[in-house]
């Protein structure tokens, strides 16, 4: 421990820190905060009453302290490895970190260096070993973090329930509208930039790729997004490719629920309260709130431009004028691989005329030869006739009689999801369970260290080991969470298939629109086999055999 304090010439460093939930929001960005000045005021009055030189002053505004990642922070560390100081001062121990691990372990690591470190508010002073608090501190960096982790929860709760009642949080309007200057949580359209949107979905819906609909619009010298924000907002983008329009833009504005009326929030969000690095989270955690703004397309075109993306990922400019209607949906039944499309012209020999032949075969077949497969080549007329009469078919089936139909699509969902349905709410009951005997087991870990009966080493080692578990469990918890309520929409999917039947019931024509919104994917025997063996898996539903 540290010398005698009357012998040591103290060189001191302070350090404060203030949390972005913790600012003042009417205070200008550039300034550091009052409460920062606030601490750092009550810090160098310490100082100054033990009569030790002027501290070096360090802090960190609008940073949580869930990480050790700040510059503050970091600077003043740096500081005490170079033996440039030699005590640390703090207002109080959430000041210093709201990650007990983290917390503890640069708390040793200054030990070690033999740095003073004190504590303002809890009076913990590391030049006297036998200070009381200093045995609390362990678990004032445990108080710390779990104090961290429900106000997380509680920001988490208010934002939760503005996104279920519709209200666009995000600090600007997406590209297309503005904020409602009576209603800050409301959109409007925006005049200039909603034509723009409206033209790139009719574009997409024209079966046009990403990246030609972004050549068109550099090529009028149309604005992009992000030079509009510019203009609009004042921000700025060190990137020069920024301002341009790009496949990217163009995918972000045609999968965004937003322009056909609704407020889709939770689309990107923090790993964890210790995790602030921002990340993208998949649809099916988004919380979407239909019909809060006027449109800027149609439900039905934005969901067919959502579609065309989702079967097809990303579609490539061909020697064809349109995407033909089974690219990308159709699957070699025998080695699995993609179906290849080709195409022949020939001449007819009555008129002369040069037509073009399409067909498709297996990828790999193609690609690699008889080693990899055989030859699956089918006609797309032939294809399209097929597919086309199951889909009579199957909507006869609803037309003749709706409630036998729908009682064999219900069994045909169960026989799919049943098995894995009740495995999946077994293994979370299980895993509730469990995350419920773990806070139990922390709790009572935790009073027996407080009463003396374990050392705070002891219930250190517990605490890491019951979090760790809580940690993945948490994860666990998540995924059958989604996995059972994706299984649980039976009913929907079965009453939407049935409203598809009756919509192609006279079906002539089979499109890309089409074949998109009805099938999720189509296996094919190979050449050889007769008869082929033609298997259509229909959103929604599956296998209607």
């Amino acid at each position: 421990m540290m010398a005698h304090e009357v012998n040591t010439k103290w060189c001191p460093a302070i350090y404060a820190r203030l949390s972005d939930e913790d600012k003042d929001s009417k205070k200008d960005k550039k300034d550091v905060s009052l409460s920062i000045e606030h601490q750092i005021d009550i810090l160098q009055g310490y100082v100054k009453e033990k009569g030790w030189q002027p501290p070096k002053v360090f802090y960190d505004d609008d940073r949580t302290g869930t990480n050790f990642d700040r510059k503050g922070f970091q600077d003043m560390y740096a500081e005490a490895q170079k033996g440039n100081i030699n005590v640390i001062v703090i207002k109080d121990t959430s000041r210093f970190g709201r990650n007990w691990v983290q917390s503890g372990d640069y708390f040793n690591r200054i030990d070690e260096m033999g740095v003073r470190f004190i504590s303002i508010q809890e009076g913990i002073d590391t030049i006297d070993p036998k200070c009381p608090a200093l045995k609390m501190l362990p678990f004032y960096f445990i108080f710390n973090e779990w104090h961290s982790a429900t106000t997380s929860e509680k920001i988490r709760t208010v934002f939760s329930k503005q996104a279920e009642q519709g209200k666009h949080r995000s600090y600007h309007a997406p590209y297309g509208y503005d904020k409602d200057p009576n209603d800050k949580y409301r959109l409007v359209v925006d005049p200039i930039a909603a034509p723009i949107v409206k033209r790139i979905f009719e574009m997409r819906l024209q079966k046009m790729s990403f990246g030609s609909i972004a050549r068109i619009l550099n090529g009028e010298g149309i604005i992009a997004p992000n030079g509009y924000a510019v203009e609009k907002y004042g921000i700025e983008y060190k990137q020069a490719h920024a301002y341009r329009w790009s496949a990217n833009s163009i995918i972000t504005i045609t999968s965004n629920p937003t322009y056909c009326g609704d407020v889709a929030q939770n689309r990107v969000g923090c790993i964890s309260y210790k995790n602030q690095k921002q990340v993208r989270k998949s649809s099916d955690e988004w919380v979407i709130v239909k019909d809060m703004h006027e449109p800027l397309v149609s439900r039905e075109d934005w969901q067919k431009c959502a579609d065309m993306r989702e079967k097809l990922g990303r579609v490539r400019s061909t020697q064809y004028a349109d995407i033909l209607p089974f690219t990308g949906l159709l699957i070699c039944q025998d080695c699995g691989y993609k179906m290849q499309r080709t195409g022949t012209y020939y001449d007819v020999k009555t008129t002369g005329e040069r037509k073009l032949l399409l067909a498709y075969n297996c990828g790999a077949y193609a690609n690699m030869g008889k080693t990899a497969c055989c030859s699956h080549y089918i006609l797309e007329s032939d294809l399209k006739e097929v597919v086309i009469s199951d889909i009579r078919e199957k909507a006869g089936e609803v037309l003749q009689d709706e409630n036998a139909a729908r009682e064999r699509f219900y069994a045909i969902k169960a026989q799919t999801n049943g098995t894995r349905l009740n495995a999946d709410r077994n293994a979370l009951k299980k895993v509730n369970k469990r995350l419920a005997e773990l806070d139990k087991l922390l709790q009572a870990a935790f009073e027996k260290s407080v009463l003396g009966g374990e050392s705070s080493e002891v219930f250190t080692e517990y605490a890491r080991k019951y979090e760790a578990e809580k940690q993945e469990l948490t994860k666990q918890a998540k995924q059958l969470s989604a996995s059972i309520e994706q299984q649980s929409k039976t009913e929907n999917d079965v009453e939407t298939f049935i409203a598809l039947m009756k919509k192609y019931a006279n079906i002539s024509e089979l499109d890309r629109a089409t074949a998109v919104e009805l099938i999720d994917h189509i296996t094919i025997s190979a050449s050889a086999v007769k008869p082929r063996e033609i298997v259509i898996y229909y959103n929604l539903i599956g296998n209607v055999e």
